[in-house]
């Protein structure tokens, strides 16, 4: 089938991973330069589509919304996560090994609804930015380059390397099960025999969390990736509380790595105590930021980089050449948002060629802009705001607030450049250091700006050092529990009445006898 491969081993590449055939099922760990080679995808642009007339070439085009994928520096860290993550996970999972039946035996003694702590475990990961910037098309397009089914016919064995599941829009515990048995089924061309199965009107949700983790233990899931997991914040029922703890009970339970996938809205899932933070950025949280324009070492950025590759994507018979007032004036379209950039190069080489002049200039894209994307113009207003307020109203859009805090210091640095040589720069601010320093101490760069502004706000006259140490303290902090007051108990007498059935009842006596001889129980014979 589709996606199904017979086990071939290689040689194991560490010590660590030799006789475990799960891993040395997989294909050879990547290299930094294999990585960006496997990722890129590049439009071909044929030369006889350049001659076609407007109304076809503009078909052609549309490769550049589905084929255009250039690879940054968070691409290669996003693989070698992932690549990690799946070895490290099927370590405790050999099934040469007799602990193999041991886990599974683990597995069905698993209760969903064990409140205990799980612990801080080391295979939760998290790929976190704002909408349209690449993040699920750039795990997909890393997932593709791992079979995803694996069979071991001399262990008889079926491995399931990666499953991607979505997270439901109502944030149900039902739902998100439904879904994960039907990505199972469509992995394994089961033709939903699993979502039959386990999925009854009668299954509740302790039944099918059980379910979900006995089907992912017994096929070996290398990596759960959960999209769009922001979804979870909607739920006031505490299913998502739930849920999350039930994941990390997986991570326990049978070290099924997980990896979420969300906008800035997720950190609200990970950031009300800085244990849960912790546990959400262990294996590497990666903060999918948009393209920063700022220099970067004299070598450009990677904004320039991306832009320049994309402009080379032109079905003019005369191309035309990038100028810096277009590159500024697209960065400032699309504030650096990989998909709102691509669109609008689209929707603009689009409109060029079909009023029949092929040149993109700077008001063809204005007018494309405010006419075809409008909808999204307040979110860019939002971003070219720079003011947090304002980029809080959308949350899909919502930039982390280290990229804030790192724009803020571009800004700075801009306009000291700007100013007088003799101009005195001014020193960072106390978050400022403070992310700085718990960046240093291992916290990610995600989660240190939101564990620097709680400590700044519980202790807003402390120095570093005082807040280095009250962070500490929240850490290790468990909350109390709450004392109930106990309620008097009264004894109150029994007041019966005529005829009390209570009363009926003597010792050593049945319910059914005393109401018999009472009159209570009444001969149905006799109304036939």
């Amino acid at each position: 089938m589709k996606g199904f491969v017979t086990a071939s081993y290689i040689d194991a590449q560490i010590a660590e991973y030799e006789g475990h055939p799960l891993i040395n099922a997989l294909p050879p760990i990547n290299s930094a330069q294999q990585t960006a080679q496997l990722v890129r995808r590049i439009p071909e642009i044929k030369a006889e589509e350049v001659a076609l007339p407007a109304h076809i070439r503009r078909h052609a085009m549309l490769r550049i919304m589905d084929g255009f994928l250039y690879p940054t520096k968070a691409h290669l860290q996003l693989e070698q996560t992932i690549s990690s993550m799946i070895r490290q996970g099927y370590l405790s999972r050999n099934i040469s090994d007799k602990s193999y039946q041991v886990t599974l035996n683990k597995v069905s003694q698993m209760s969903a609804s064990d409140n205990r702590n799980a612990g801080n475990e080391a295979l939760v990961s998290s790929v976190i930015g704002c909408s349209g910037a690449g993040k699920s098309t750039a795990v997909e397009a890393i997932l593709a380059s791992y079979p995803q089914v694996i069979m071991h016919p001399e262990y008889q064995h079926y491995q399931l390397v990666w499953l991607k599941v979505e997270c439901p829009h109502d944030a149900s515990v039902r739902s998100l099960c439904i879904n994960f048995f039907r990505a199972l089924d469509n992995a394994l061309g089961n033709d939903g025999e699993y979502e039959r199965q386990y999925v009854r009107p009668r299954s509740n949700v302790e039944m099918l969390l059980g379910d979900f983790a006995r089907i992912a233990a017994l096929h070996s899931i290398g990596l759960l990736v959960i999209d769009e997991i922001q979804h979870l914040e909607r739920s006031n029922s505490g299913a998502s509380e739930r849920i999350l703890r039930f994941f990390v009970q997986l991570t326990n339970t049978i070290k099924l790595p997980i990896l979420f996938i969300g906008t800035p809205k997720a950190y609200e899932l990970f950031s009300p105590s800085m244990r849960s933070a912790r546990r959400a950025s262990q294996f590497g949280s990666i903060n999918w930021n948009r393209f920063n324009a700022a220099l970067d070492s004299g070598k450009g950025t990677e904004w320039d980089r991306f832009f320049a590759q994309l402009w080379s994507l032109q079905w003019f018979k005369h191309p035309q050449p990038l100028t810096e007032e277009i590159k500024a004036l697209f960065w400032d379209c699309s504030q650096g948002i990989a998909h709102v950039a691509v669109t609008l190069f689209y929707l603009s080489q689009v409109r060029a060629v079909t009023v029949g002049r092929e040149v993109i200039d700077s008001a063809l894209v204005k007018e494309v802009f405010n006419s075809e994307l409008h909808i999204i113009r307040p979110m860019i207003r939002a971003l070219q705001s720079g003011r947090e307020q304002e980029i809080q109203k959308y949350s899909d859009l919502e930039i982390p607030k280290a990229a804030l805090i790192q724009n803020q210091l571009t800004i700075d640095q801009l306009d000291s450049n700007r100013s007088s040589a003799s101009q005195v720069k001014t020193e960072p601010s106390k978050l400022v250091q403070l992310v700085s320093m718990l960046e240093q101490l291992g916290i990610g760069s995600d989660i240190a700006p939101l564990v620097a502004e709680q400590a700044i706000d519980e202790l807003p006259d402390g120095n570093l050092l005082d807040l280095i140490a009250h962070i500490r303290q929240l850490e290790e902090k468990v909350p109390p529990k709450s004392k109930q007051k106990k309620s008097k108990v009264v004894k109150l007498t029994p007041r019966y009445v005529d005829n009390d059935l209570r009363l009926m009842i003597q010792e050593n006596e049945s319910v059914y006898s005393a109401m018999k001889k009472a009159g209570v129980v009444l001969q149905i014979s006799d109304y036939l």
